[in-house]
């Protein structure tokens, strides 16, 4: 049954009947045993009544280290994970394949990247590469398989879930923070996303990570915690079977702010006191996220937490993020029209520079060519040498040039090139005896890396939880398994990675014998679906040196 004709099944009474036919189809599978099938719509139980079906809360927390776990731990920190930890089962999950979205869709999945269709970050278009999306997915994932079984399920902020799948339960996509399009499943669930938003402003600070000056990228990864954490809250304890969680920060925390966090890795390199407790800080937020949603779930809950990777020391990557346009305003070449440049009164703008790209592209506003432009073909070499001049006089407060400006091997799309010089760099530039403070927004610079051989870990709790388990070579790819387990849905033979039952009780096992079927199916279509958020999204994976600039 493909997950296609699940979406086509809800409109009106035809469709009502058609919905019916394909979970009758799908319970005639002998080892599904779909429980429920004729209930009210996430409602369903099977004989024995719903307090038989222990609720799940899986929480994925991206790039959760079990080494900085276990530190901070030592240091008598992150008490939540401690007390699930000590009561239940921990360790480390063996990672794969070292790129975020492929991990989370194999999480939740059970296949490989060549099996569920996303590899990589971004998929390459004609006009360009876009973020990968549910779209892109080839296989269904958890949320798809728990719904067609008649469980009501939240799935809130995981990776690759936008556009949101019409599922049984309520999907608030990873790019809920960013868009209204298509970012809600139902629709009618978009006004509570909007009240969210603002319930929020005072959630969790410290995911933020207590950043001395503005990160934008820790900023956008704060609020981003922050409405699944309050999505999470709000779903946690009102009839969900299933409620899954994901929490980006702690993965970019660690991306920006490692060498601070290890400054021995780093000899020679300034200690930056200021910086140190970045990492735990945000470590230290969402383990009270973490304890706040368990909390919130009702009595019975069993508790799954994962990480895709860990995090290591990596060779360091300077970054200057800095307002290119405010500098083109300060040195006279470029005027504003509210948002947009005016090029009948400016000489030149930037083009594909975004912040953190340490090529700044510039482009003359010339006439015939830019829309009212302003520079006619005889001033064209005139000013792109005086462009130059202007850009070798900004310096950095010691003196050093902040440019290195050229004219040869430039993109089509461009007419001078000035490369960001990364040594020395300072937050306040000179242009003669004038100083700006608002053109260079932060310094910082990649250093926490990792790939497929860096492990993350898992936690899970709960009273069908075996206290102390240890199970080895637990993988990401047992994870979409093991969560079918759990819920008492039988366990596809085409998954690449198996179901844990030793992570559970005795007990549990003898209620819940593990059940197969051949397969959970694939998905209808393969297709590339496009936002105007891409080139956010994409400019926030090259920040973080995921994707060339």
């Amino acid at each position: 049954m493909h997950i296609a004709a699940r979406r086509r099944a809800t409109a009106g009474r035809a469709g009502a009947r058609i919905a019916r036919v394909l979970v009758v189809a799908a319970c005639a599978w002998p080892a599904l045993a779909c429980e429920g099938a004729s209930g009210r719509r996430g409602t369903a139980a099977p004989s024995g009544g719903r307090a038989s079906r222990a609720p799940l809360l899986v929480v994925g927390v991206d790039g959760a280290d079990w080494g900085v776990v276990q530190r901070l731990w030592a240091e008598g920190r992150l008490p939540h994970l401690k007390r699930l930890a000590d009561g239940g089962a921990s360790g480390v999950l063996k990672t794969a394949y070292g790129i975020s979205p492929v991990i989370w869709t194999t999480i939740a999945t059970g296949r490989t990247p060549d099996v569920h269709g996303i590899t990589d970050f971004v998929v390459s278009t004609e006009s360009g590469a876009v973020p990968v999306s549910s779209a892109v997915r080839r296989v269904p994932a958890v949320w798809n398989m728990a719904s067609r079984a008649g469980r009501r399920t939240a799935v809130l902020g995981w990776w690759a879930s936008w556009p949101a799948e019409a599922i049984e339960g309520v999907v608030v996509t990873d790019r809920a923070h960013l868009t209204r399009d298509r970012a809600v499943h139902p629709p009618a669930e978009l006004a509570a996303l909007e009240r969210t938003r603002v319930a929020i402003r005072d959630l969790y600070p410290g995911l933020a990570g207590g950043v001395p000056g503005r990160d934008p990228w820790m900023e956008d990864g704060a609020t981003r915690d922050r409405i699944m954490v309050h999505e999470g809250l709000q779903r946690a304890g009102t009839g969900f079977d299933l409620v899954m969680v994901y929490l980006r920060t702690v993965d970019i925390a660690s991306h920006r702010y490692w060498k601070y966090f290890e400054p021995s890795r780093y000899p020679g390199s300034p200690r930056g006191e200021q910086w140190s407790q970045v990492i735990p800080t945000v470590y230290e937020a969402t383990d009270q996220a973490i304890g706040d949603l368990v909390a919130a779930c009702p009595a019975g809950t069993n508790v799954l937490l994962v990480s895709d990777h860990g995090f290591m020391a990596g060779p360091e990557m300077p970054m200057v993020y800095m307002n290119t346009e405010r500098l083109l305003e300060h040195l006279g070449f470029l005027v504003r029209k509210g948002e947009a440049v005016d090029f009948a009164r400016s000489v030149a703008y930037p083009v594909d520079s975004p912040g953190h790209a340490r090529v700044k592209l510039l482009r003359l506003s010339r006439r015939g060519r830019e829309p009212d432009g302003r520079v006619p073909a005889s001033e064209v070499q005139p000013e792109l040498a005086r462009l130059t001049r202007a850009l070798q006089s900004v310096t950095y407060a010691d003196g050093g040039p902040v440019f290195t400006v050229r004219r040869n091997a430039l993109p089509p799309q461009a007419d001078l090139a000035a490369d960001v010089t990364l040594t020395n760099a300072s937050l306040r530039i000179r242009v003669g005896s004038a100083v700006y403070d608002d053109v260079v927004h932060y310094i910082n610079s990649i250093t926490g890396t990792h790939n497929e051989t860096t492990d993350g870990m898992f936690v899970a709790w709960g009273p069908d939880i075996e206290p102390g388990s240890r199970p080895s070579a637990f993988s990401v790819l047992d994870v979409a398994p093991t969560i079918l387990y759990a819920l008492g849905l039988p366990v596809a033979e085409d998954f690449t990675g198996q179901a844990r039952p030793d992570l559970f009780t005795r007990a549990f096992g003898a209620r819940r014998p593990l059940r197969k079927v051949p397969s959970w199916g694939t998905m209808a279509s393969w297709r590339v679906e496009s936002s105007a958020v891409d080139a956010k999204l994409v400019d926030e994976l090259r920040a973080l040196g995921y994707v060339s600039p």
